[in-house]
């Protein structure tokens, strides 16, 4: 009977230690550490080719205290916008979106950067320090050996957290991302179409939009679309020499997004009321409001159950 006290005493100490122990684990995997320093390096590469001199701006979209929950900057606050990406096609989405407004408007980027003779840029640069936060990031077309690149934006967030193992990466790489054709005069063709996400609400639907086409972030164009064009509009004979982007001027209580699929900018607006279209959880980018204070309860449960089991089983042989 000593014997079997002595084993119940050790199960019921282990179990407690467990769970002290997991409590401390989850507690820290939900966290960032303030005091640690942030950096973000981008790689820049044509099939194993540097792009050298290609210039990179970052520009913090909203701030993050240590539990990962979200506050928009005063300058990006402005734009009818869902920061809260679910899944990577979300995200694509916002920096596009974003890259148009921030061109337009002239916002000032957090911090600057070009990449060096091994197509990488880091930042912080020199005098300057990242604030933890969602950052967008942008460049500029870069050109080289005859060839024309135009790098996509992105969004990250830094650190950036890794849900699975509860750790966050303070020193993030990431891998830039872009379309290359030879660097010659000619003339493109640009559409957009106007996309509606607002089932059961159609009454609050505005009779029309203003659309703005930008020619290197300067208003070159302003359409209005409406039902009786069909919601769409064709520009045709633009200089391909310059970077088009649009955007919607005021779209009042909607949330909209802009994505260019081929030649065409397609300009999505979803009635504020309505939920975003169901998707996969992206398992990179951050969950905000992660809840992480099952994960003890469950454990806890989970090793309670085994020393029951135990116990039964020895009681059923001491019978026997």
């Amino acid at each position: 009977m000593k014997l079997y006290n002595r084993r119940f005493a050790f199960l019921i100490s282990v179990l407690i230690i467990a769970c002290l122990f997991s409590q401390g684990q989850v507690y820290a995997a939900g966290s960032i550490d303030l005091s640690k320093d942030i950096s973000l390096t981008i790689d820049c590469q044509d099939d194993g080719t540097p792009l050298v001199g290609a210039k990179f701006d970052i520009y913090l979209v909203a701030t993050v205290d240590e539990h990962f929950e979200v506050t928009p900057e005063p300058l990006f606050n402005q734009y009818n916008v869902d920061i809260e990406g679910k899944d990577e096609e979300s995200w694509r989405s916002l920096s596009s979106t974003l890259e148009g407004y921030v061109l337009r408007d002239h916002i000032p980027p957090a911090d600057t950067g070009v990449t060096n003779a091994e197509g990488k840029v880091t930042f912080p640069s020199e005098g300057h320090k990242l604030t933890p936060g969602l950052y967008l990031v942008i460049a500029q077309r870069h050109i080289q050996d005859g060839m024309r690149y135009d790098i996509s934006p992105f969004m990250v967030i830094l650190p950036t957290p890794i849900w699975e193992t509860g750790q966050c990466i303070y020193d993030v790489r990431a891998n830039s991302k872009h379309i290359s054709y030879p660097d010659e005069p000619d003339t493109i063709t640009r559409k957009v179409l106007k996309v509606w996400h607002d089932w059961g609400h159609e009454a609050n639907r505005p009779e029309e939009v203003i659309i703005q086409l930008l020619c290197d972030g300067e208003v070159y164009d302003t359409v209005t679309l409406n039902a009786e064009n069909n919601w769409r509009h064709t520009w045709t004979e633009l200089d391909d020499s310059y970077k088009w982007t649009v955007v919607e001027k005021d779209p009042g209580e909607y949330t909209v997004t802009v994505i260019r699929e081929g030649i065409t900018f397609v300009v999505k607006n979803r009635y504020d009321d309505i939920p975003p279209l169901p998707s996969e959880p992206d398992p990179v980018l951050p969950r905000t409001g992660q809840l992480w204070w099952p994960v003890p309860v469950l454990l806890f449960a989970g090793l309670l159950l085994i020393v029951i089991g135990l116990i039964r089983r020895r009681g059923a042989v001491d019978e026997s």
